[in-house]
């Protein structure tokens, strides 16, 4: 017998001393037995977490593969059109709620309240989005937001 041999004996016997012990070792079986399952259940929730990311990716891929191919299954309807630009309102005007959208046949009606520093590049950038045929722009300008509710909070 070797002495790697005897080693892993005698590990082997410790351990089944530990385990199977008549006073502690029902205690530690099941202190491993939760622990082992406190593994598995970690490393189920962690290839899940990663198997979405990488399906959204994937998804993102063939999306972006699609549009550059010009694949994209044709024009946006009117409501998909609309809601893409009440997205983008959040990002080019403080007070997004204050502008009224409307969308019809790729001609997009603006109305309500915008400060004259937000006008501009809210009406050019809409009219630059895919699908938007021409902006009509009826909304009110202010200078500053002064006494009117729509816009107060907003950046002057």
């Amino acid at each position: 017998m070797k002495l790697s041999d005897s080693i892993v004996a005698v590990a082997l016997g410790a351990a089944a001393m530990y385990y199977l012990d008549p006073e502690l070792g029902r205690r530690r079986r099941a202190m491993l037995r939760d622990q082992m399952v406190a593994r598995r259940n970690e490393a189920s929730r962690y290839l899940a977490r990663n198997a979405r990311r990488a399906a959204g990716e994937l998804q993102g891929a063939a999306y972006g593969a699609r549009s550059a191919m010009g694949m994209t299954g044709g024009p946006a309807t009117d409501g998909q059109l609309r809601e893409r630009i009440r997205s983008a309102l959040g990002r080019l005007v403080s007070t997004p709620g204050s502008i009224n959208v409307g969308v019809a046949g790729g001609n997009v009606l603006l109305t309500g309240h915008v400060l004259a520093g937000e006008r501009d590049r809210l009406v050019s950038s809409i009219a630059g989005m895919d699908g938007v045929e021409r902006v009509s722009d009826q909304m009110a300008v202010y200078d500053e937001p002064g006494n009117v509710p729509e816009l107060q909070g907003a950046k002057s």
